[in-house]
């Protein structure tokens, strides 16, 4: 069974951190065959099944944005949902919208800034997933712990040696911008600048929206009251 490798970080030296960057946008539905025919029909571009999130009660339909990817996220019927896991929390939605984004990078440097940001951190972990084709993808998140902002402070990726997704699954469109607005916009402004993400953020009710340019014309996806007051940690 392939099997993407694990990079040492012992092997790394100061000068080999790596940029922050946008890496994708989790959207969120109660059921994840008819996100897919959402996805479809909004993009002009079937999505591909990703595969299970174990422990989290989800599973997963991927699309490539060009610099970054869409992932659809959903409940998995074929786990248990428990009580306050993010099934749990996806299967009371009553329509898909933007839960939050992930931004890729070192996570060892990134948990360094935000601690000078008094920003707290859990992680990073390893997770894994299995996709269709029997590969294992690996990587480590990083989640920052009792943000005001929610969703809109992004969680924290690293792919290790594994091939970005948005480099191996169907085009749906080019991704344009993101835009976030939040209360006390300066201070989240000042933490994701002081990681090396320069976004504008607007004052206003919490909420983010990705804007794409598609086949189909530009395609907006937004939160939901629903989804921007879902917590991910």
């Amino acid at each position: 069974m392939p099997i993407c490798l694990i990079r040492s970080c012992a092997n790394e030296s100061p000068g080999d951190e790596m940029s922050t960057r946008i890496d994708h946008f989790m959207y969120a539905v109660a059921d994840l065959d008819q996100g897919m025919e959402w996805a479809a029909d909004t993009f002009g571009v079937a999505a591909a099944y990703g595969g299970e999130h174990i422990g989290m009660g989800t599973r997963n339909a991927l699309m490539s944005l060009g610099s970054t990817y869409l992932e659809i996220i959903a409940p998995d019927p074929a786990q248990e949902q428990v009580e306050g896991s993010m099934g749990a929390k996806f299967s009371a939605l009553s329509e898909g919208g933007m839960v939050t984004w992930a931004a890729e990078g070192d996570l060892h440097a990134i948990v360094e800034k935000l601690g000078a940001l008094d920003v707290s951190t859990h992680g990073p972990n390893r997770t894994q997933r299995k996709t269709q084709s029997g590969d294992v993808l690996i990587w480590d998140l990083l989640f920052p712990i009792g943000s005001a902002h929610g969703g809109r402070m992004p969680f924290f990726i690293d792919w290790l040696e594994c091939t970005n997704p948005k480099d191996t699954n169907p085009k749906a469109g080019d991704f344009q911008t993101l835009a976030i607005s939040t209360e006390n916009a300066a201070d989240l402004s000042g933490v994701l600048g002081g990681i090396g993400l320069d976004l504008s953020v607007k004052e206003g009710a919490p909420g983010v929206s990705v804007h794409i340019d598609t086949s189909k014309g530009e395609v907006v996806l937004a939160s939901t009251a629903e989804t921007a007051a879902i917590s991910m940690r």
